[in-house]
């Protein structure tokens, strides 16, 4: 399998820039969040920040209508800024009004806190979306250097934020506004190559030919943007099922549990597919077959998967208790039982562009919408007709997900077979 694979390609290339930015910034979010949840905050602060990022995660996805997404496979790079103006503009646009809505339960609230919990939303839903217009600007145009200085800053500046207000001692909120200030300073690096793209292409933000590009790429919002509203909706869903069916704790340890499952992702998964998604939709354009490119990417990602996944598996609860405090043990332990699930999450992780560049949308949103069923089902069913413990849902929902996620590989090999480029 190694010998298969071409050390010396543009396409690892990219992955090992991507990944060295990465992994510069995930070891700082390591080392934060072990200083400032071994010292500072609890599993029911850490709760809020979950539920926070959930909803600001919708907010954006709404906000953008999804057409960021269509710049990488835009014919030209023209094409592709006016995409990114036209995504742009959205995101203002829904953020302002967001803004004026949040605004009724900001002056509601009881106290500072909750005050600001809501007040943060509509920023937290713009920066979240400019930075995916950003990403995927820099993914059109290979500036992947651009993508690893934006994630160095955001966990350098928001995770230095997160360690003083825990210090100062203000609760939950230091969690929240550590993650607006990272996301803020990460913008910088895209504001920048924003800045030289409008000077070159010198695109009017309104234009006949920008609303032809809206029209052209509308699959994005009304294909898209469902599926990943059904994704996001579903974790934002389960959140507050885990809530109302369980405690703030214990989704405060799951919410920990599943940002530490999903690092081995955002290290090397989601590096492989963000280049994997432009060499993919540039060979995919000429005519060329893209079936061994995705096979190289499937291969790269099973064996950076065993040992992390295996270890967890193994001795989560202990590793847990061991680099975090004994507080975090529950964490630990559900990370056990989350290991297998989020292993073929992590291996499917490049497939989940393919549908944009293959056509497939609507197929994979029906794949989705039962996906997203099977988890909502497994949190609710077990505990309101068995009184099942956390521990039991978990299993119940971690083993649908490894089905449903071996489903979805074996299907985009089926379809990759079929796909015939134009």
């Amino acid at each position: 399998m190694i010998k298969k694979i071409n050390l010396k390609s543009d396409f690892l290339k990219h992955i090992a820039v991507l990944m060295s930015g990465t992994m510069i910034a995930q070891l700082i979010n390591l080392g934060i969040s072990i200083i400032i949840y071994q010292n500072f905050y609890n599993p029911e602060e850490a709760a809020e920040l979950g539920l926070f990022a959930r909803i600001s995660g919708v907010g954006a996805a709404i906000a953008t209508a999804r057409y960021e997404f269509a710049m990488p496979i835009a014919k030209t790079d023209v094409h592709s800024f006016r995409l990114y103006r036209l995504a742009l503009r959205l995101a203002l646009i829904s953020s302002g009004v967001s803004a004026l809505v949040f605004l009724i339960p900001m002056f509601l609230a009881g106290n500072v806190s909750d005050g600001l919990f809501y007040g943060l939303i509509p920023l937290g839903m713009f920066l979240t979306a400019y930075y995916s217009i950003g990403t995927n600007w820099a993914i059109r145009t290979r500036e992947f250097r651009s993508i690893s200085f934006s994630k160095v800053a955001n966990v350098g500046f928001g995770g230095g934020l997160k360690v003083l207000f825990g210090w100062l001692g203000t609760g939950y909120i230091g969690l929240i506004i550590g993650t607006i200030g990272g996301l803020f300073v990460s913008n910088v690096w895209f504001a920048k190559t924003f800045q030289r793209a409008n000077l070159k292409f010198g695109v009017k933000a309104k234009s006949p030919r920008t609303k032809f590009l809206a029209r052209t790429y509308d699959d994005f919002p009304k294909v898209n943007l469902p599926h990943t509203m059904m994704d996001l909706g579903r974790e934002l869903l389960v959140a507050i099922l885990i809530l109302q069916l369980f405690t703030k704790a214990d989704f405060g340890l799951y919410d920990h549990s599943y940002r530490m499952l999903r690092m081995p992702l955002m290290l090397a998964g989601l590096a492989i597919s963000q280049v994997f998604f432009q060499r993919c939709a540039e060979k995919f354009n000429k005519g060329e077959d893209i079936l061994p490119l995705v096979l190289k990417a499937v291969k790269v990602l099973v064996l950076a998967s065993i040992v992390p996944f295996g270890l967890i598996f193994l001795f989560g609860d202990e590793l847990f208790a061991w680099v975090f405090s004994e507080k975090w043990r529950g964490a630990g332990e559900y990370s056990q039982i989350m290991a297998p699930w989020f292993m073929l999450n992590f291996i499917a992780s490049p497939i989940s562009f393919l549908p944009l560049i293959l056509g497939k949308q609507k197929q994979f949103f029906a794949m989705a919408a039962v996906g997203a069923i099977s988890m909502i089902l497994g949190f609710w069913i077990p505990d309101t007709f068995f009184q099942a413990s956390i521990e039991t849902t978990l299993w119940i929902v971690s083993l649908s997900q490894v089905a449903y996620f071996l489903f979805v590989i074996f299907k985009t090999f089926q379809y990759l077979k079929e796909a015939k480029p134009s």
